[in-house]
């Protein structure tokens, strides 16, 4: 196959396999390495029923196909991985001919996935109609709250009697408590100090951070990074407010449930052909905070990320919104898989090797 075809190939949002006659990998996509859940060091020169199998078809169809000169399209399909999971997907198998090579094409489309995306932007477009909301209401209140605390100052100066006194303390107090909430949820006035900066060094922060917290000393901390990835144009101290959010969410979760040898994983990876905001990035640092806690409660999955919502008995629940807030600033997105035994927060930050286009973007 050509470099040409190989560069095209490469840039495709669904997978595709390129099999020669005996039905073994010559060229995989990065968009099929992620749906196949499997590497371009062990696919290649593989037969294709050592990355998937699919029952009962085997490889019937495929070898039909290759001697009949005969697309064929299967819908629906459920592909066993050998990892142990599975993966509904469309595929389609295309055989070519050329004067250098025969075989067979095969296109593979992740519904799941097209449908996680639908339901992701669905749940982007509601959340940020909730955050614009709750940002504008939070504009609104704080003017008047400065009126009330001076006010309640002046009053205070002019009073004679201590027990009166008090009573203006306690206006002052809790419009101070209410100044503090609304500036959590309108978040830092300061513009970020974007760098080019490894990406762990942030997480690393968080770490020693928690290592000092009496919270987490029964807790089995567990990091596993991957040295390989470049640095990232990123604000480290915004970065570390974001990742210790998800971390102490996971710390609250296993504690307020008692989960017997509570854990969390920080991992980091490069992954390939995410969507973010509708456009697919090449390369991306996954970040991913996991927990093994009881999961989180199916009445708030779809409102998680929304202001003031909390699976907590305690809290403000503007944690997730916060973080969200940050990696929207970052170009990135966060989702998150929960299930009993198991939470996963994932964030996706581009990985952008033209470092004088992110510069031009802070800059403009």
């Amino acid at each position: 196959m050509s470099n040409l075809n190989q560069s095209l190939f490469s840039e495709l949002t669904t997978g595709i396999v390129i099999l020669d006659t005996s039905l073994r990998v010559k060229f995989i996509n990065s968009s099929a390495l992620n749906i196949l859940d499997t590497t371009e060091k062990t696919s290649l020169k593989q037969k294709l029923d050592q990355i998937f199998f699919e029952e009962p078809e085997s490889l019937h169809s495929f070898q039909e196909a290759l001697d009949q000169k005969r697309s064929f399209t299967k819908t629906d399909a459920v592909l066993n991985l050998k990892r142990g999971t599975k993966v509904l997907c469309t595929y389609i198998v295309h055989p070519f001919k050329d004067d250098k090579e025969t075989g067979l094409l095969l296109e593979i489309i992740n519904k799941e996935a097209s449908s996680e995306l639908i339901e992701r932007y669905r749940m982007r477009t509601n959340q940020q109609i909730s955050q614009d909301f709750v940002r504008g209401l939070a504009h609104e209140i704080k003017n008047p709250l400065s009126g009330i605390r001076g006010s309640a100052q002046l009053l205070r100066n002019k009073l004679n009697n201590p027990e009166l006194k008090e009573y203006t303390d306690v206006v002052i107090k809790q419009t101070d408590r209410l100044t503090a909430l609304v500036d959590n949820i309108l978040g830092p006035n300061e513009k970020p100090d974007f760098k080019y900066q490894n990406i762990h060094y942030p997480i690393e922060n968080v770490l020693n951070l928690v290592e000092n917290e009496s919270d987490y000393k029964n807790i089995t901390i567990i990091k596993d990074f991957d040295p390989s990835i470049p640095d990232l144009f990123i604000d480290s101290y915004l970065i570390e407010n974001g990742i210790l959010n998800l971390t102490k969410n996971a710390k609250d979760a296993l504690l307020d449930s008692k989960t017997s040898s509570p854990k969390i994983s920080i991992v980091t990876r490069v992954s390939h052909g995410e969507i973010i905001d509708g456009e697919r990035n090449s390369t991306v640092c996954k970040i991913s905070v996991i927990d093994n806690g009881p999961g989180i409660k199916d009445e708030i999955k779809d409102s998680i990320f929304f202001p003031m919502i909390t699976g907590k008995d305690k809290g403000t629940g503007l944690g997730l919104s916060i973080t969200q807030g940050i990696i929207s600033q970052h170009k990135g997105n966060i989702h998150f898989s929960s299930e009993p035994n198991r939470t996963e927060f994932f964030i996706n930050i581009p990985i952008n090797t033209n470092k004088e286009l992110d510069l031009n973007i802070v800059n403009g």
